[in-house]
């Protein structure tokens, strides 16, 4: 059904429903409980709702009161903080904590490149890759990277998502003291990043579609239809010899056919890009091209 999917994790999962996409009459509740009965099988015990309003700004920051319900649209109330299992990685997701749940399913096959390009790198390079995950989030792709072999630094401007990538790391055992963790703006880390003549390996941009500025910081706020090829450009000055980037979006416009390599190349200012092959999209994201776009390029 247009508008409406649904993403599990272990015990639980998140009935996601888009406004202006989904039905105009769409029974959520009805619909959870039908989820429920057909994910049983798998031991979904839960199902959380999770409504994205059409124009987001207009909400003003505010949230829905049921994306941090605890109690579940259908099914049975459950623990704050699940665990799952991603490709031998522990990661800890939480579905009432807000719209989105800590970890992105989408970018699974991804996390494993990441992972696969760290050890062949290791292999071929003697020493243990650099890292950079912008816009990190719960830091999955950090974990991915470290687990694999990688030093990884991640930044991001929520100094409380970046203890939950802290604790992501503990859940595999790694130790967060051996990476860096930078809580700052994407461009502020670029400057700094100069300044200090940091280099990487590997450079993975996942950025929101918008994201609010700080005057106080001069921080711009951002957007990705207008500021991604910027954000690819100075990226691709960070790399190393051989580096790679990876360039994801989840912005509607950006996902039409060939946009996002346009903005890439446009960042890159004319240079030539070498294209990596990345994963085929998940099977149960392969039907919904339009809300995820990747590519991985050498410079």
């Amino acid at each position: 059904m247009d508008g409406v999917f649904v993403d599990v994790y272990a015990s639980g999962a998140a009935l996601i429903v888009y406004e202006g996409r989904a039905p105009r009459h769409f029974d959520a509740s009805a619909a959870a409980q039908g989820s429920l009965s057909r994910l049983a099988s798998l031991g979904v015990k839960g199902v959380y709702l999770k409504p994205f309003a059409k124009d987001r700004s207009a909400m003003g920051g505010a949230l829905p009161a049921i994306v941090t319900d605890p109690l579940p649209i259908a099914g049975e109330r459950l623990p704050e903080l699940l665990l799952i299992q991603e490709h031998a990685l522990n990661l800890e997701v939480r579905l009432y904590d807000g719209l989105s749940t800590g970890l992105f399913l989408d970018q699974r096959e991804n996390r494993r490149f990441v992972a696969d390009w760290v050890r062949d790198r290791a292999r071929t390079g003697g020493a243990a890759p650099a890292v950079l995950n912008t816009f990190a989030y719960t830091c999955a792709f950090s974990v991915a990277a470290a687990a694999a072999g990688a030093v990884a630094a991640s930044v991001d401007v929520s100094g409380r998502y970046l203890d939950w990538g802290k604790r992501n790391f503990h859940h595999n055992n790694l130790d967060p003291a051996l990476h860096r963790f930078a809580k700052m703006d994407t461009f502020e880390f670029f400057g700094y990043a100069r300044r200090k003549n940091l280099k990487f390996d590997l450079i993975v941009l996942d950025p929101p579609s918008f994201a609010s500025g700080n005057k106080k910081k001069g921080i711009r706020p951002w957007s990705s239809i207008a500021d991604y090829a910027r954000l690819v450009g100075e990226a691709a000055v960070l790399l190393k010899q051989r580096g790679v980037v990876l360039a994801s979006t989840n912005t509607q416009e950006l996902c039409r056919p060939g946009r996002l390599e346009r903005e890439i190349i446009k960042g890159l200012g004319g240079r030539p890009a070498r294209w990596l092959r990345l994963p085929d999209m998940p099977l149960d994201f392969a039907r919904d091209s339009e809300r995820f776009d990747a590519r991985a390029f050498a410079v």
